[in-house]
């Protein structure tokens, strides 16, 4: 899991966030259902990530229900001390760093593709998921890795094949094959457009849209998932093609409501299953996913996962019931980018 910032938290200042973040400038228009749902997930995820860090080894975390967070505590006074800040408390077996030694374990199992692992702070467990195109070997091997964890760890088997969606698909596109734009992005004052790593691998030049000629100038995959090209026809707009503005990037965090966009399947929306995973593609392991409920298909590669105007992950893959994306903090990080 993601290491937190240390704050001091009290109810009195749980109280004064909420009230800063959900109450409108006197004269502003009333805000739409799904506005108003996003204003109080993010300002659940605000209070949330400050009670959590205050409990410090005493936390399993917290995820969303229904855009209200539920924090895991270990004791009566860890939730006591939630209860104090205006939050739901959930009594669980497992803190979030036992939770995070026994992933990282099982990442040092190999070679066994159509397998993902990661975090499920609602369960309080590891969920390993095994598809039905994984080998009997590999089923075997992954199983036998769990076996010495307990119920700290969960088996699921699921129907399908994980796939990396590039393929036919507000398309950039080469000779080889065709993506997404995940975000208008800038190093220094230089702009660049951001994309799935397993993408940019093809090399080439890209283009679509207002793009034409954009040459690959990172890309990251397997391991990562990240691609980096110019943008040689000047800055985009900070914004999804909706016209919604983007202008933070945050972490998915389990439970919550995000939307997506890519060129074969548009919009729509769905929500975070798991964070953290490690998902064993046929071309390798990418690390640091997080798992939707959201559909998507080939050709969405790269393309923008969001929740309002905080940028989540472009897309990697998935099957027909959950799609991976690669965390956008971690590419703005890696690349010394910003948002354009």
């Amino acid at each position: 899991m993601t290491a937190r910032k240390k704050f001091a938290f009290t109810a009195f200042a749980a109280g004064a966030l909420a009230c800063a973040l959900c109450t409108a400038p006197a004269g502003a228009a009333p805000l739409s259902g799904e506005a108003a749902f996003a204003l109080a997930q993010n300002t659940a995820i605000a209070q949330a990530d400050q009670v959590v860090a205050s409990l410090g080894d005493a936390s399993g975390d917290y995820y969303l229900d229904n855009g209200k967070a539920v924090v895991n505590v270990l004791d009566d006074a860890g939730a006591q001390k939630v209860r104090a800040a205006g939050l739901t408390a959930k009594k669980v077996r497992h803190s979030s760093a036992a939770l995070t030694g026994v992933k990282e374990k099982l990442d040092s199992v190999r070679d066994v593709p159509q397998t993902a692992w990661g975090i499920d702070t609602s369960t309080n467990q590891v969920v390993v998921t095994v598809y039905s195109a994984a080998t009997p070997a590999t089923a075997e091997k992954v199983t036998t890795a769990t076996k010495q964890y307990g119920d700290s760890v969960r088996i699921e088997h699921r129907t399908g094949k994980l796939e990396l969606y590039i393929a036919d698909g507000d398309a950039i596109q080469n000779s080889q094959g065709r993506c997404s734009l995940g975000f208008n992005v800038k190093r220094g004052s230089t702009p660049y457009l951001l994309t799935a790593g397993h993408c940019t691998n093809l090399g080439g030049t890209w283009s679509g849209g207002d793009v034409s000629g954009a040459r690959v100038v990172e890309s990251d995959c397997p391991g990562a998932d990240s691609g980096l090209l110019t943008r040689p026809n000047g800055t985009g707009p900070g914004r999804i093609n909706t016209g919604q503005a983007i202008t933070s990037a945050a972490a998915p965090k389990v439970g919550e409501r995000i939307s997506k966009q890519g060129s074969t399947t548009g919009g729509g929306t769905g929500q975070v299953t798991s964070v953290d995973q490690s998902v064993n593609f046929d071309v390798g392991v990418l690390n640091h996913e997080f798992g939707t409920t959201a559909h998507t298909d080939h050709g969405d590669s790269g393309g923008p996962a969001y929740d309002g105007s905080k940028g989540l992950g472009t897309l990697s893959g998935g099957s027909p019931s959950v799609s991976y994306f690669y965390p956008l903090t971690r590419e703005l990080s890696a690349y010394g980018l910003t948002l354009a």
